[in-house]
């Protein structure tokens, strides 16, 4: 029986190009039009990959794969994600949202029948059941056996890892799964962030996961994820971090969620503020503030979190020139046109962006691909976030604006001004 694939773009010209490749191949192919037609199809289909767009209308690729790692009988489904840009904050983007691969537009047909092939390999279906019984309480006693397992399936199947006891899986990306497990010293839960091997591989990937833990350790502020050690077991990295008991903000952008309202709002962008002064004070900057990376927990307060992309403010050397790193709809002037020049303002910018996607339920910029999104920050002022939020205060709104000014040095200049500028406002 041939395998199941699901084409998933908007464009007519490449879904059948795509389903008349993969055709030729051997492969039983349907398509969707849009992001509600991928989800509904999926459902249906039940295929055992899906390649989709990420700019689709009604939902984007980021949104519904997310949505599919949430169906039980979808979440293991390999998905390739078509990228017209294939730059790193593009590539991560997807891989947070729960992707396997991705490919940059236009593709050769040898890379896709490779990518293709590759990913329904590994999506074998003992590696689906592994994962299953893992969270219902299997236990493979023998560690030399289950570190096998997982470097083939990228999924613990032991109770046991690393002195940690796993307790169930919290989430899944590209690069990562992250459990609740119980550190050995104090038995206290903790968030156990474990590197697929499948990422491991990848050139460069380790150098950079390396640099951003020996930021991320040294960091202790009430409003950042606190990472506490990193660390290496048979040839597998993990990090054991702070366990944040709640969800990030981008919940607040979920279809049919009411956006977040001003009081909110206010609460959480000054802790976030507060986390960026206190990176500021140290020199640093993140490059990918965005609502997916503000963890919000049970007791309401915010934590930032993901610092694969930080770094020291003033060591260009690790930004190539002309390199696009971060999330394109948060992402600031300066560091859509590639500069090395980047300081604090660009996380304020970033900090602006979603917040006023939050607040108004619309990014800043709308485009038909993540290239039009990023030209519009490149060349365009943002518009006031009165006229899509108009219950939201003129004194709050004034904020927002200001820190999404395109000339840097209009905006403010440090993150205590923002502080200092959310304290000034009349009470909500």
């Amino acid at each position: 029986m041939a395998e199941r694939i699901l084409v998933c773009d908007d464009s007519r010209e490449l879904r059948t190009l795509l389903a008349q490749q993969l055709q030729k191949l051997g492969f039983d192919c349907k398509s969707a039009i849009d992001g509600q037609d991928a989800i509904a199809r999926a459902q249906e289909f039940l295929p055992d990959l899906i390649i989709m767009d990420i700019n689709m209308p009604k939902l984007n690729g980021l949104a519904v794969t997310r949505k599919l790692r949430e169906n039980p009988k979808l979440k293991h489904t390999p998905i390739i994600l078509l990228s017209n840009f294939g730059e790193e904050g593009d590539v991560i983007a997807g891989i947070e949202a729960g992707a396997d691969e991705y490919l940059v537009k236009p593709f050769r047909q040898g890379e896709l029948a490779a990518k293709v092939r590759i990913l329904l390999r590994k999506s074998s279906h003992s590696a689906k059941k592994l994962d299953e019984t893992t969270v219902q309480g299997l236990d493979v006693k023998d560690p030399d056996t289950a570190m096998r397992r997982f470097k083939e399936t990228g999924q613990i199947v032991s109770r046991e890892f690393a002195g940690f006891t796993i307790i169930d899986k919290l989430g899944q990306g590209g690069t990562a799964v992250v459990y609740r497990a119980m550190e050995p010293m104090f038995n206290k839960p903790v968030a156990l962030k474990v590197i697929s091997p499948f990422a491991a591989v990848k050139e460069g990937f380790l150098k950079r996961l390396q640099r951003s833990n020996e930021i991320s350790v040294k960091l202790i502020h009430k409003h950042i994820v606190r990472t506490y050690l990193m660390g290496e077991y048979q040839g597998v990295h993990f990090m054991m971090q702070e366990l944040v008991e709640g969800a990030p903000l981008d919940s607040y952008l979920e279809e049919g969620h009411a956006p977040m309202v001003e009081a909110e709002a206010r609460k959480y962008i000054k802790q976030v503020a507060s986390a960026l002064a206190y990176l500021e004070e140290r020199k640093l900057i993140h490059r990918d503030i965005k609502p997916g990376n503000i963890y919000c927990s049970r007791e309401g307060e915010a934590k930032l979190g993901d610092f694969g992309l930080s770094r020291l403010a003033d060591d260009a050397a690790q930004t190539a020139e002309g390199y696009l790193l971060g999330t394109p709809h948060y992402i600031s002037p300066e560091q859509a046109n590639g500069s090395k020049d980047l300081d604090m303002r660009s996380d304020l910018y970033s900090l602006g962006a979603t917040f006023f996607h939050l607040l108004s339920g619309r990014p800043v910029f709308e485009g038909d691909s993540l290239q039009q999104v990023v030209l519009a920050h490149l060349s365009k002022q943002p518009p006031k976030l009165k006229e899509f939020a108009p219950k939201v205060s003129e004194g709050f709104c004034a904020v927002i604006d200001k820190l999404l000014d395109n000339d840097r040095a209009m905006r403010y200049q440090h993150a205590s001004e923002v502080v200092a500028a959310l304290d000034a406002l009349p009470a909500a």
